[in-house]
């Protein structure tokens, strides 16, 4: 199976300026009297997340589009508002604002990083507006940060790293070392993956933090070549994972273990820049794009004839996040987003996920979490998933931090 291969830098965030466009789903504007129900997506327009934001807005062009030409949800057409930002919070709550008091829309989805969620989410009730979060991974944003009006589709750090962590025990290696970003992302992967070790047998014998953009990680790996260690669990991503890799493999670290668990280190973007030194590694996977239910197989199917490529993860979750909004449109009756909100509670609805249920006590999406292995296809490399983890297990209780 043929993966889109494209190189990402992953930024905190972007310089830049903030315009506005409206766009139906069909292309059209709306007429007057127009029952359409409108969607404003904000994902990254410019700067180093551009693509993954063009890909968010892909996601949600699609459903929408599919959405319409079935006759709407629930009776309603969905107008789908295309806004830029830079990933600069400030940009994006302008283009919210902008979004909602002038352009009449009330659900938001393709904001990118964890830091616009966490300020977007204290303006969404004054706004009378549902945020969809498909990309902000953050465990704060359905803990102590969470509100009533927003909602994630996409797995936590700490899903993630749990269905990890899960599989620790099968995995070859006894002595771990922990190689991770020097940002609340590494030091919440690296602490779940300590208490995982300890619970699975396993000893770990070195632990260290790179700042956020390093380049150059010569004095880490000389540092995980003589930790006695024979197994490695990695959380670089972006341009620092591909710098890692790259770097680890000129010095021949990966074949002094006999196993390195990546988190949020490989993914199809970077393939291409990492190439084949990363076959036989593990990572976690959020989308399952073999996934073997209905939904998933007509997505699959669909999205490859009308754009020519096979979707990954941000296409997906962007698509799975139209899905729950949809979901809840439909439950509720009513494009309302009161009514859609209190319509989402404990909802349990098929996605291209499978069976998923978004969470009433924390506003999370319970969705699978999946371990895979980079292996050759074809001409390029992709994904084989060896294991599934439930929702309920890898989160089987809302943070009680979460007030809603």
């Amino acid at each position: 199976m043929k993966y889109r291969i494209m190189p990402v830098l992953v930024a905190l965030s972007i310089g830049g300026t903030a315009t506005a466009c409206g766009t139906p789903a069909g292309g059209t504007a709306s007429s007057s009297g127009d029952t359409a129900i409108k969607v404003a997506i904000i994902p990254p327009t410019s700067g180093a997340l551009a693509q993954f934001g063009s890909d968010a807005a892909k996601g949600w062009q699609y459903a929408v589009d599919e959405a319409n030409r079935n006759g709407g949800v629930d009776g309603h057409r969905i107008e789908l508002i295309k806004m830029d930002t830079d990933a600069a919070p400030a940009t994006t709550l302008r283009a919210a604002r902008e979004a909602v008091l002038q352009k009449g829309a009330h659900f938001i989805g393709g904001v990118m990083t964890s830091t616009e969620h966490g300020a977007l989410n204290q303006q969404l009730a004054g706004l009378n507006a549902l945020s969809f979060n498909s990309l902000g991974k953050d465990d704060a944003l359905t803990g102590k940060d969470c509100v009533a009006n927003a909602f994630r589709t996409v797995q936590t750090n700490s899903m993630d790293v749990n269905a990890l962590a899960g599989r620790l025990k099968t995995l070859p290696g006894e002595k771990w070392a922990i190689q991770a970003v020097d940002y609340s992302t590494g030091h919440t992967a690296a602490e779940v993956f300590k208490k995982a070790a300890a619970a699975a047998g396993k000893q770990v014998v070195l632990e260290q933090f790179a700042p956020l953009n390093t380049s150059e990680f010569g004095s880490y790996i000389t540092k995980l070549q003589g930790s006695g260690a024979d197994a490695l669990f990695a959380v670089e991503y972006g341009s620092d994972g591909v710098a890692f890799v790259n770097q680890a493999a000129q010095f021949k670290l990966p074949a002094k273990f006999k196993t390195v668990l990546g988190f949020n280190m490989v993914s199809e973007p970077l393939f291409k820049a990492m190439g084949d030194k990363i076959v036989g590694f593990y990572n976690n996977v959020g989308y399952d794009v073999n996934a073997d239910n209905p939904l998933n197989r007509s997505f699959v199917q669909g999205f490859r004839e009308k754009y020519g490529e096979t979707p990954y993860y941000v296409e997906a979750d962007a698509y799975l996040a139209a899905e729950t909004l949809f979901a809840g449109i439909k439950k509720a009756g009513s494009g309302d987003p009161v009514k859609v909100r209190q319509a989402l509670g404990d909802l349990t609805f098929d996605s291209i996920a499978g069976q998923v249920t978004m969470r009433g006590a924390d506003h999370q999406l319970l969705r699978p979490s999946y371990l895979g292995q980079v292996e050759k296809s074809g001409s390029g490399l992709a994904f084989k998933v060896v294991a599934a983890a439930q929702g309920a297990e890898t989160s089987p209780h809302a943070d009680p931090a979460c007030t809603l």
